[in-house]
């Protein structure tokens, strides 16, 4: 009767142990980096994403090779991690320095997320011109209105194309509008 009850025990804690691994992607350009979790090694940055436990306190990117650069390994602080974001999968931005002609070009990177939304003028830029676009259509659409209720009184030919040409411009600035929300659409979703 004991070992059934330790069995149900043993079953009880397995779904706590599945919660306890993290899955964590490496973005480098160096494939052939090494990944360490603390001071073990877990493989290649190729090999991710890896499964590592939630008690491990630092990954380590060490570039593979004997140049003069290699020996600086970028480390990723997984507590400061946990305090940001309690996600189970993590990216790890691993960007190495080239170095050309003995000259080294710094760009390191080292973060979770996407890069992309680092550059969040792009996503103010196309929220400013949406807001102005929108207007601007309004504005236009208002006029091209006025303009019809004017012809309906007097049928001149000349309010008619005054008035395609408002709802012309008035449709392109719909338009600009709504490639401004996408891109803010996109910006938040990647």
């Amino acid at each position: 009767m004991h070992r059934i009850s330790f069995i149900i025990f043993i079953i009880g804690l397995l779904p706590g142990l599945a919660h306890a691994q993290r899955t964590v992607y490496i973005e480098t350009n160096t494939p052939s980096a090494n990944v360490f979790a603390d001071s073990t090694w877990i493989g290649r940055a190729s090999d991710a994403p890896f499964q590592i436990g939630t008690h491990v306190r630092r990954i380590s990117v060490m570039k593979a090779g004997l140049d003069e650069w290699s020996g600086l390994p970028i480390v990723f602080d997984m507590e400061l991690e946990g305090q940001l974001d309690n996600n189970t999968d993590l990216t790890i931005h691993a960007l190495f320095p080239e170095v050309v002609d003995n000259v080294r070009i710094p760009d390191i990177h080292v973060g979770t997320g996407s890069v992309m939304k680092k550059r969040t003028w792009i996503t103010y830029a196309a929220a400013g011109a949406s807001l102005l676009a929108g207007a601007v259509a309004i504005h236009l659409r208002t006029k091209a209105d006025s303009r019809f209720n004017s012809y309906l009184e007097s049928g001149s030919p000349v309010l008619k194309r005054e008035i395609k040409r408002l709802d012309f411009q008035s449709g392109m600035a719909l338009g600009v509008m709504q490639v401004g929300v996408g891109i803010i659409a996109f910006r938040l979703v990647f």
